[in-house]
């Protein structure tokens, strides 16, 4: 991977892992970490809360109206 790629890519703690089986290949390993890595992002992002959006109903509601002056009750017709 070149270093802008790597750029791209979000920053990832270390994971440490013990093995206690022992006799196992570096694919079994390879893929074992690969599995834990991603449900512990699975799990990082679940962890996240997305920000509360307003409701629609909220949304479509207007500010109230300002009152009217009372210069429409001295309105005559000429």
């Amino acid at each position: 991977m070149t270093p802008r790629h790597r750029a791209a890519e979000p920053e990832q703690a270390p994971v440490d892992l013990r093995f206690v089986t022992h006799g196992l290949s570096p694919e079994e390993v390879a893929a074992a970490t690969a599995v834990l890595t991603a449900a512990l992002q699975q799990q990082a992002a679940d962890a996240r809360v997305a920000p509360e959006r307003p409701s629609a109903w909220s949304r479509s509601t207007r500010g109230l109206r300002r009152p009217l002056r009372g210069d429409w009750r001295s309105w005559q017709q000429p």
